[in-house]
This record gives structure tokens, sequence and C-alpha cells, in this order.
């Protein structure tokens, strides 16, 4: 009893204690609030969103944004100048405030904020957009088409705007033409579909023509499948004088050269110059390196190549087919040619035909032989034929081969190598 009584008491609850305790009950709930509140904001309407978070940059910059796109300019920057304030480096608020100074203010100022956007982020498509804009109002075409570049890279979907831009810059103000080449240069992804869009417009020829010419000594230059489709599309639209005068610029395939590859040795063509070759029933016609006769303008006694006909008789297809640019006069088509076997009334003949004429200006017939020759045999028969270019109505020219055969159906191989057309003496 007396032990009890000598016990000291128990110590009393610190009041700081029950403080803390309460301290920590609502910083927790004002932890969840915020867990809560987060995804509140983000999901709902932007005016909704900024009474519930009034202090978020990211919130308020979302706010700016819609005001922006509804129209309403003074939120727009009163909401991104807020936003700004809390986070500095918010891309989303910088870009507002430059748009809405683009809209309404100084565009000087809009051109400043919206490179800026525009360098921190190559994913900011809006601010891209208008500095294109911007910078061709101000015939700045070097700047507006490397921003026009990174919006082509990354949205295929804007890719016809963006060329149809490129395409009215270029036909109103020549001075486009050498910064977009320079883009080009560089063979960006969107260059065969920049390109092939030239195509569908009115003055896109002349257009692609004149890309052309400006690129051709830079290593970007048109590839010989470009080169190809621009000089098929003036040959087809019946511009002979421009393709003239773009293969003359260009040189390829060289413009001195009245025919291309006359001794069937080029791996590839740049059509129209250079042979195209059919491909059909009856008969197989095919372009084949070292088949052909010596060629003793090269040194040696390497065999040039040699174009290879097989013929079943039936077909009157054309064979292979040049165009040539010859200006009028008067030439010598030359050429040698060797039977491989077969006998028949068959003829082979070689036709230069101005474009649109229904009668060939010249024709070499060469006539199969009246008995089967040895397959062995390297008989290398030359044959010639003058011709005269009128000087009306015959701007471009065919060479092409074709064969007749009055008889029955017989099969055939001949040979063909050192085609050369030269002015006649």
């Amino acid at each position: 009893m007396t032990d009890g009584l000598n016990e000291p008491p128990p110590p009393k609850a610190s009041p700081l204690l029950g403080y803390g305790a309460v301290g920590l009950a609502i910083g927790l709930i004002w932890l969840g609030w915020q867990v809560v509140l987060v995804p509140l904001a983000d999901r709902a309407p932007a005016e909704h969103a900024v009474r519930l978070s009034p202090g978020s940059a990211v919130v308020l910059a979302e706010a700016s944004e819609a005001e922006w796109r509804a129209g309403r300019m003074d939120n727009a920057d009163a909401l991104a100048r807020m936003a700004l304030e809390r986070a500095p480096f918010n891309l989303q608020a910088l870009r507002v405030v430059g748009l809405v100074e683009g809209e309404t203010g100084d565009r000087a100022l809009a051109d400043d904020l919206l490179t800026l956007a525009g360098n921190w982020s190559l994913r900011d498509d809006s601010s891209h957009s208008w500095l294109i804009d911007n910078r061709l109002r101000r015939g700045d075409y070097g700047s507006a088409f490397a921003h026009a570049d990174t919006l082509a890279r990354r949205r295929t979907e804007v890719q016809p705007q963006l060329f149809d831009l490129f395409g009215t810059a270029m036909e109103t103000d020549p001075r486009s033409v050498p910064f977009l080449a320079g883009e080009l240069a560089d063979s960006p992804p969107w260059r065969a579909a920049f390109i092939n869009s030239l195509y569908q417009r009115d003055s896109g020829i002349a257009v692609a023509a004149q890309l052309a010419m400006v690129m051709k000594d830079s290593d970007g230059r048109f590839s010989d499948a470009e080169l190809q489709q621009l000089y098929q599309r003036l040959y087809s639209a019946g511009q002979i004088e421009a393709l003239r005068q773009v293969r003359i610029a260009l040189d390829r395939p060289a413009a001195g050269q009245a025919l291309i590859d006359g001794r069937f040795e080029a791996e590839s063509a740049i059509l129209p110059f250079g042979w195209d070759l059919a491909v059909g029933a009856g008969y197989s016609v095919a372009a084949l390196a070292d088949a052909g006769p010596p060629d003793a303008t090269n040194g040696n006694s390497r065999p040039s190549g040699a174009l290879r006909v097989g013929h079943n008789g039936q077909s009157r297809d054309v064979l292979a087919r040049q165009v040539t640019l010859l200006a009028p006069g008067r030439y010598r088509l030359l050429g040698r040619s060797r039977w491989e076997f077969g006998a028949s009334q068959m003829t082979f003949s070689w036709q230069l035909v101005c474009r649109g004429a229904a009668r060939p200006a010249g024709e070499a017939v060469i006539g199969a032989p009246t008995r089967s020759t040895p397959a062995a045999s390297e008989t290398w028969t030359p044959f010639s034929v003058e011709f005269q270019v009128p000087a009306e109505g015959c701007g471009s020219q065919s060479l092409q081969l074709v064969g007749e055969n009055p008889g029955r159906r017989t099969e055939l191989v001949i040979w063909f190598s050192h085609l050369e057309i030269v002015a006649a003496q």
C-alpha cells in the first residue's frame, strides 16, 4: 500500500501532438483532393478546369489555347500570360501569346515568339504553320520553306496543302525557286510526292523543268527516273521545243548526239532518248553487251554491244523505238546487221518517222536470207539510207524497228549494232 502511494503519476500528453495529428489529417485530405483534382482538371472543359485548379500553369495554358481557338483573343492572351508567370518555359502558353500577337498586335513580336516556340519543339505545328505564312508574306522563302519542310516530314496529311503552297510560290515569284531547290537537294522524304504533285498543276511541267535546270549542278539533281518523268511529260504534251531546250540545258543525255547508244551498251536509258524495247507475244528483243562486232573506234578488239531480235514472223509491233530531235536537213542512217538463223520472205525496217506523220521520212530495209545461214556465221553487213527532215511539221522524230512478213510463220533471229545518224554530205 505504501509502495503504491509512492508511484509517480503518468505523464501528461503534450498539446503539440494533438496539433500535429490534426495537421497530418489536413495534409492527407489536401493531398487526396489534389489526386482527385488533377484528373478532373485534365478532363473538364477549360473554364471549369481553371476554377478547379487556378494555379496550374498546365491548366491555364490549355485554357488559353481553347480560348484562342474560340476566337476570344483577350481571354486567351490573359490566360497564357498567367501560365507563363508560373512556368516561363511553357511551350503551349508561349505559342498562344505569339498567335494572339500575330492576330491583334505586333507581327514582328509574334514572329520572334513563335520562332522561339518552333525552335523549342519541331512538333509545334501551329507555330510552324504561322511562321510559314508570315515568312512568305515577307518574301523570306528560305525560312518559310525550312519550316514547311519540318511540317511535311512529320505530317503527311498536310503535304497536299504544303505542295500547293510551294507550287504557287514558284509560279508567282521566280525568287522562290532556288530556295525550294535547296530543300529538295537534301532529298527529303516528301521529294518524290512533291514532284509528282507538280504534274497535276496547269503549269506544273514548266515548274518542274525550271527546278531541274536550277538543280542541275547540285548533288541532289534530278535522278534519271525524275528526269525521264519530266521528259516524257513534255513529249506527251507536245512541248517539243521546251523538251529540246531542257535537254540542251541539262545535257542529259548528251545533247550533241543525234542517236543515243547506237551500239546498245548502256545499262539504262532516260526515255524518250535511248532505246524503248518492246515486250510482246511472238518476239523477244534484248540489248546485249559484248555481243556485237569489234569496235574499231575504241582502239582494241573488244566486241561492242548489239540488239538481238528473235521473231516468229507473225507480229507487226514496233520492236524498238527512240525519239530524236533532228533539225531540218538531210541525214544518213548507218548500221550493221547479222542474221543468226532462219530463212523467209520477212523484212526488218529501220524507219525514221516524224511525230504525227503517217509515212516514214526514211527507211532502211533488211531482208531475211532465202536460205538459212549457219548459226556460227559472224558476218556483219553494213546498211545505210539517206532521208530528209522537212522544215515544217517534224520537230521530233522516232527511229523505230518494225518487222513485216508476207509469207508463212517462221522463226528468225537477227542482230543489229553500230547504228548512227550523221549529216549527209
